[in-house]
């Protein structure tokens, strides 16, 4: 059975192997250039928590294995996909003169990296050579070999030599290093936040600057700030203690499983409250909240449907809202475009310019009935057809 076969109908035979051991179990057992083994490690990747390509990377760092420097130039460019970068994977045995760089990444925004990943930084790095990989590179847009970056990533082991000879060489404005830890830390923030702005700054990055001047620094800080400031104040009111607290319904992990057998694949964390198919063609929304009573009668559930999410899910064709309500035992699953359709008569609240900060969305529970309020909540549609329970039976 293939890796993403396996991951798909028993996840828990993935998550207690070792990295090595799924390599040896795929294809023909070992990573070569366009082979089996590689197209089905890479498949997987696509569809596993950025928390497992964590684990996996800790694994190939801590105790290497043949081909281990292979498995780390594939989760790299996996972690460049997660990014937004449209990745080209490179080859895992170089040839002479050919395109042996590890990666090639192009933004969205038309610049292009050419990666080399290193598990140890123990061994001279030939500058020149990796520099010259930007000969065979694709060039975007018609840029020159000059104009394309090199992005080095490295393990956990000292860079203060390799930083030196970055400064000292004539490649130092086009050649950057970064570590692959920290190169995780940025899938994570950005699986955090729901603003395209400044995952693009996370993006730039990487890409060699001058930091004379330290605006863009602080613009990125400013706005990751922001972002995570909006998700406190989209979190629940409770009482514990007597004390009022912000707290968030947090049943995701409950939820997830469900949704993937429904929409039948994987589904991988694009931003906050963004999960999105391996091929990223496929985007789903979930949401959780707790069950209110605010009086005796109906239960409510409460959501923020921040402005920044709807943009993001009207980008692409037949996306789907979900919303947990109250429990993964509750959850209904809206497609975006009819939820679309109903946004102006949902409350919303504003943001310091006037504009829509996020829309109220808001359900009730009559019984067995599930409401969504619509028209300034003097209207109920009907949403229990859309109970994931009820499409699964």
């Amino acid at each position: 059975m293939a890796l993403l076969d396996l991951w798909k109908s028993d996840r828990q035979q993935i998550l207690q192997k070792r990295l090595q051991q799924l390599i040896s179990f795929a294809g023909e057992g070992r990573l070569l250039d366009g082979n089996d083994t590689s197209l089905e490690l890479r498949a997987l990747l696509r569809a596993i928590p950025s928390e497992l390509l964590a684990q996996w990377v800790d694994e190939i760092l801590t105790e290497p294995f043949d081909d281990s420097g292979f498995a780390l130039q594939d989760i790299v460019n996996e972690i460049g996909s997660r990014l937004a970068f449209t990745v080209e994977p490179g080859v895992y045995r170089g040839k002479r003169d050919g395109a042996n760089y590890d990666g090639f990444w192009q933004s969205p925004e038309g610049s292009a990296l050419v990666v080399e990943s290193k598990t140890t930084t123990a061994y001279q790095i030939n500058l020149t050579k990796i520099a010259d990989y930007r000969k065979h590179a694709p060039k975007p847009n018609g840029v020159g070999n000059e104009d394309l970056a090199v992005l080095l990533v490295v393990g956990r082991d000292s860079t203060d030599a390799m930083e030196s000879q970055i400064r000292g060489s004539r490649h130092a404005w086009s050649v950057r290093l970064i570590g692959i830890e920290a190169l995780l830390r940025l899938v994570k923030l950005k699986e955090t936040l729901n603003d395209s702005a400044v995952e693009r700054q996370i993006r730039n990055i990487l890409f060699p600057q001058e930091f004379t001047r330290l605006d863009r620094i602080v613009d990125l800080v400013f706005e990751t700030t922001e972002d995570v400031q909006e998700e406190i104040g989209e979190a629940e009111l409770v009482v514990e203690g007597g004390i009022t607290k912000k707290k968030p319904a947090g049943f995701h992990m409950a939820i997830l499983p469900l949704l993937e057998r429904y929409v039948g694949h994987p589904l991988v964390k694009r931003a906050r409250v963004i999960w999105a198919s391996p091929e990223g063609d496929k985007l789903l929304s979930c949401q959780v909240a707790s069950e209110r009573h605010e009086g005796p009668g109906d239960a409510l559930y409460w959501f923020g449907l921040k402005r920044k999410t709807a943009e993001i899910l009207a980008e692409t064709r037949d996306s789907l809202s979900a919303f947990g309500l109250g429990s993964s035992d509750n959850v209904v699953v809206i497609p975006f475009d009819l939820l679309q359709s109903y946004s102006g008569g949902f409350f919303t609240s504003p943001d310091e310019s006037g504009k829509i900060l996020h829309w109220h969305i808001r359900f009730i529970r009559n019984g067995t009935k599930f409401l969504l309020l619509t028209n300034r909540d003097r209207e109920r549609l009907d949403v229990t057809k859309f109970l994931l329970q009820s499409k699964q039976k």
